[in-house]
């Protein structure tokens, strides 16, 4: 976690140096809308992702298991007006990412991963779909110069609605982490949504506590928090996004009733030009999972790079 910090951080400070300028005034012309479409439907995204992700077990002690899956190459679609229902404009983005096996650490488990991701975007309403999947973790032993291999494989899959309640038509979540759309001041929302989540790990050495090695849990999630975008005069961008949630879940193997905290926070930091545009996303998450007599804590992070070409 330090060495990623390390990496991740002077990005961090030289990125907000660039951006510390006033944030844009444009007069606008009084049919212009805040939140503008481009003249082009169909967009192509490249993505690449340095990562990291850690999961802490009360079964196994204070160190923590790393995943070993350091860069993540995908490729993405975007539609504008693919459809209208309900009087209202459905855009469509779709996302899939792999994991580089020789962009692995030696000395470590490789980590074998794929996400992909279907999102919504009617008015502003945000609706995803993902499938994430991500298998060996390591853990470093302190009275031991070698790693501990743990073959650990889970599987997400998860539907999420987010409101952008006090948007007014000002600000878009999307024009900051999808690049498809221009806002054209500086704004921000309150975000309220919720998400239906299921689970599955499954730990074939037996080490972490799961009832016969496999743990299955189905949540309810109901989130709040904020967002906000400071447009500059450049077209250049920055935002913010902070989101903390409640889950109810359920785990299957002993059907027992769980209270699950979450935390999700991002940056972005990029351009929007007349045909490219790019960001750079850090983004960090935690989540907390109670069950039988352990605790686990999973903290996930990423540094991302989308580039965005409009056709």
């Amino acid at each position: 976690m330090k060495h990623f910090l390390t990496r991740i951080l002077p990005l961090l400070l030289l990125a907000c140096t660039v951006f510390a300028a006033p944030a844009s005034a444009e007069p606008q012309e009084p049919d212009e809308p805040a939140v503008s479409k481009f003249r082009e439907r169909i967009s192509l995204r490249f993505l690449c992702d340095y990562n990291f992700m850690m999961v802490k077990n009360s079964a196994i002690g204070d160190e923590p298991l790393s995943s070993n899956r350091p860069v993540d190459v995908g490729i993405g679609f975007g539609y504008d007006s693919l459809f209208t229902l309900f009087g209202t404009s459905w855009d469509i983005s779709f996302d899939f990412k792999y994991g580089l096996p020789f962009t692995t650490s030696k000395g470590h488990s490789d980590s074998k991963t794929f996400e992909t991701g279907l999102d919504l975007f009617p008015g502003d309403w945000w609706l995803t779909a993902k499938v994430r999947y991500y298998s060996g973790f390591s853990q470093n032993l302190e009275d031991s110069d070698d790693d501990s291999f743990i073959d650990l494989t889970v599987f997400d899959m998860y539907f999420s609605i987010l409101w952008m309640a006090t948007a007014g038509g000002r600000f878009a979540p999307r024009s900051a982490y999808f690049l498809d759309r221009r806002q054209k001041s500086s704004a921000g929302s309150m975000v309220i949504g919720g998400r239906l989540q299921h689970n599955y790990a499954e730990d074939n050495d037996g080490v972490l506590g799961y009832e016969d090695n496999k743990r299955d849990i189905t949540s309810f999630w109901g989130d709040m928090g904020y967002t906000y975008t400071f447009v500059y005069d450049n077209g250049y961008f920055w935002n913010l996004w902070g989101v903390v949630g409640v889950a109810y879940g359920r785990e299957h193997a002993d059907d027992g009733n769980l209270l699950l905290p979450e935390a999700d926070m991002k940056t972005a930091l990029g351009y929007i030009g007349e045909k490219w545009s790019w960001n750079v996303v850090l983004k960090c998450g935690y989540s907390l999972i109670a069950f039988g007599e352990h605790l686990e804590e999973k903290f996930v992070s990423a540094f991302e790079i989308l580039v965005v070409r409009r056709f």
